[in-house]
């Protein structure tokens, strides 16, 4: 039975590779995109990038773009609870300021 987290690639990672990959993410309706990495650190891996293409990490090239689309969903939930949590921090401290300046007065 073949392993849905994976495909076989017949070929180089190239452009060619990179495109249909980030047509079958479009396809799946996924903000993610792919692209050559840019250091050669990452041998048989491609970049996962947010919808800005900013890297997000690296994949094996070998990844069923199903896969990366998960994976790019879990990093965008992540990334948001790590925000909605910054901001709850920041009010937080905000109304203790508030709160020892009305204090003072």
């Amino acid at each position: 039975m073949p392993d849905p987290t994976s495909r076989t690639i017949p070929r180089p990672i190239d452009e060619a590779l990179i495109e249909q990959f980030n047509r079958e993410l479009g396809a799946l309706s996924s903000p993610a995109r792919v692209a050559l990495p840019n250091t050669n650190l990452a041998e048989h891996m491609i970049e996962l990038q947010d919808d800005e293409g900013c890297l997000v990490g690296f994949i094996p090239a070998d990844t069923a773009p199903r896969m990366a689309a998960i994976a790019y969903r879990l990093y965008g939930q992540a990334f948001n609870r790590g925000v909605r949590a910054g901001e709850e921090a920041a009010w937080a401290k905000l109304r203790h300021l508030v709160g020892a300046a009305a204090a003072e007065r």
